[in-house]
């Protein structure tokens, strides 16, 4: 049976939405400029065409943090990490899938799956990215739970 989705709680601090009452969180207020400063320019260019492309999936909330990017929708389901020449970008999915442009996956008890992949140019920001987004958008819509398909 699919489970019903509760209101979204907000940090009476900051602002902030989570699924669960007093979940843990800096309450931090950060900056694109201030996160990308130390990385090369074409590694911001990198990171705009990859947040259109979370975008194009859906509305987003994100969300600048001290060292990485988060996009969220119900929850967090995609992110972006800068480097000093290359762009961390990952992504989470509720089953395992294998394939060379993961170079690292982390298994997150009990069902869900963070992948990572590095992304040196724009051709690595490619039509097979945009599916995964996709899918991982519907992660974060928690549609998974809503289906009971779990």
């Amino acid at each position: 049976m699919a489970a019903k989705l509760k209101p979204l709680w907000k940090c009476p601090r900051c602002g902030e939405r989570f699924v669960g009452r007093n979940m843990w969180h800096s309450c931090g207020r950060f900056s694109l400029r201030s996160l990308f400063a130390r990385s090369d320019p074409k590694v911001a260019k990198l990171f705009r065409k990859f947040a259109r492309m979370v975008r194009s999936c859906g509305p987003v909330h994100m969300i600048p943090q001290k060292s990485r990017v988060a996009f969220q929708v119900r929850v967090r389901f995609a992110g972006a990490i800068p480097h000093k020449s290359w762009l961390q970008v990952g992504f989470w999915f509720t089953h395992r899938y294998e394939d060379p442009r993961f170079y690292k996956i982390e298994k997150i008890p009990p069902h869900y799956y963070v992948y990572s992949m590095r992304i040196e140019s724009e051709a690595d920001l490619d039509a097979h990215l945009q599916r995964w987004l996709r899918r991982a958008y519907l992660v974060g819509q928690q549609k998974h739970l809503e289906r009971g398909d779990l």
